[in-house]
């Protein structure tokens, strides 16, 4: 009864977070790319017409995002038949922001639960240990409030298709591999599995700009772990046959489960050399990685976000440790080869270029991969605690993990309608008679400036048209 009770005070409060983040993604105004990604240009059509990027490499062209065919076909497809079908229900400028904040609040969510499967090993969602996993990670998802730092979903929904949603295939593709290695739940290959993820590992390989190496640095930790773990400096043989030896002593499940992936992972990085957008900004090497202390210190000194998280799995790890709790020790094995990752990832990341939006090169985007593994360290050791302990000892935990909580779930908080004037320039645009509008808010309407040249509202204004807010294509602009 006492279990029932907790299931669904858990659940009312990742309902009542869930709403919320849901109102936060619904106030959030249209960014400036979203027009040319539901609207692609001439320069986009290779990109459509060639998902596996042949093209650029038979015909040596470079346009757009080459290798990111998963990543702009499902937003193109959504953004513009989703806020259609809820113009049923709905007029049409609240459908645009409503489908926004549904895909927003799925993906947030899927975030959530994939991470709680990955920490207790269960797919049961009436199970009160998964629940209490996802209690726990709901708050880390910031909307608003850290979200600069740490955030998961953005406040662009172009962006949040171009790095939450292949961060979501790329947990979906390492499940398996986690219930395998950190659950003991072995899954074999079969006539079924195999084929689904050949395929699912296309859609992750050639999805986000982070998902190729997240791939490759993943994949090398793993053999890297098993080989090592394999190799017995101890035997009286020659280095060159324990090598082999080693190397032949791998699980077969590496080969069929790796394999595949970090072909098309290479692949996709041979591919993006191709992209257009590498070729308009550009900074030396050396200054990007002359760039990274400082993006390190900005992320650990502009708020409490970062060493909140960082404490409390410190914390975590002391308990842990202290107490000699068999399912925190493992959490503390995976957080070490989780700070591999982040160390090897982040040093390959000023590979990846220079944007002028990342300066620092690290962001809060740029390191999603790093800050979801910190999320599975931080549910996975409170969790494991949290069975350990009984009694007082436990009512003398609960405080700290109420705390953590409270400061995420209260610093989470933001104005509800910061998209008003937006909405309100897109009524001016729809109800005027004019063919050019001329506004009289200076807010960025589908863009990320105040337009005022209407020949650069040319591609906005086809989308207002194709989602049925215009009657014909209206361009705009605001007095400067």
């Amino acid at each position: 009864m006492v279990n029932r009770l907790i299931y669904f005070l858990l659940l009312a409060f990742i309902t009542v977070d869930t709403v919320y983040s849901y109102r936060q993604h619904a106030s959030a105004p249209l960014d400036g790319d979203i027009a040319e990604s539901v609207l692609p240009g001439d320069n986009f059509k290779p990109l459509f017409s060639s998902p596996m990027g042949f093209t650029a490499i038979a015909n040596d062209v470079h346009y757009p995002n080459p290798n990111r065919f998963f990543m702009h076909w499902p937003f193109q497809v959504y953004m513009m038949q989703m806020p259609i079908y809820l113009q049923r229900f709905m007029d049409p400028i609240s459908s645009v922001y409503t489908a926004a904040a549904l895909a927003k609040t799925f993906i947030q969510l899927s975030l959530v639960f994939l991470l709680a499967m990955a920490i207790t090993g269960t797919y049961n969602v009436l199970c009160l240990k998964f629940m209490l996993a996802a209690a726990l990670l709901t708050p880390l998802f910031q909307t608003d409030g850290f979200r600069g730092l740490m955030g998961i979903i953005d406040p662009s929904i172009t962006y949040t298709f171009s790095y939450a949603l292949p961060c979501l295939f790329m947990l979906i593709y390492f499940l398996p591999f986690i219930f395998r290695y950190y659950h003991n739940k072995p899954i074999a290959p079969n006539a079924i599995l195999y084929p689904v993820l050949i395929a699912l590992s296309v859609i992750v390989c050639l999805s986000g700009p982070l998902n190729p190496g997240i791939v490759l640095v993943f994949a090398l930790i793993a053999f890297s772990t098993a080989f090592l773990h394999r190799f017995n400096l101890s035997e009286k043989k020659g280095i060159a046959t324990k090598f082999i030896a080693a190397f032949q002593d791998l699980p077969r499940f590496y080969w069929w489960y790796f394999t595949p992936v970090s072909l098309l992972a290479l692949y996709s990085l041979y591919l993006g050399q191709y992209n257009e957008h590498n070729q308009i900004w550009s900074i030396s090497l050396s200054e990007l990685y002359a760039r990274l202390p400082t993006g390190i210190f900005h992320l650990l000194s502009e708020k409490i976000a970062y060493p909140v998280l960082l404490i409390s799995i410190a914390i975590n790890v002391i308990i842990i440790k202290k107490l000699n709790i068999v399912g925190g020790n493992k959490v503390i094995s995976v957080l070490k080869w989780i700070g591999l990752f982040a160390l090897i990832y982040i040093l390959l990341l000023p590979l990846g270029g220079y944007r002028p939006y990342r300066p620092l090169v690290l962001r809060y985007d740029t390191i999603m991969p790093i800050t979801l593994g910190l999320f599975f360290v931080f549910g996975g050791s409170t969790l494991a605690i949290l069975n350990h302990l009984k009694g007082k000892k436990q009512l003398l935990y609960l405080p700290i993990v109420f705390a953590v909580v409270l400061i995420y779930s209260f610093a989470d908080q933001a104005k509800l309608d910061k998209n008003a004037c937006e909405q309100l320039a897109l009524q001016t645009i729809a109800e005027s008679p004019e063919s050019m509008v001329v506004l009289n808010s200076s807010c960025s309407v589908l863009s990320w400036f105040t337009i005022t040249d209407p020949s650069k509202s040319e591609q906005n204004a086809r989308l207002i048209k194709a989602w049925r807010i215009t009657d014909s294509k209206k361009l705009y602009y605001s007095k400067e």
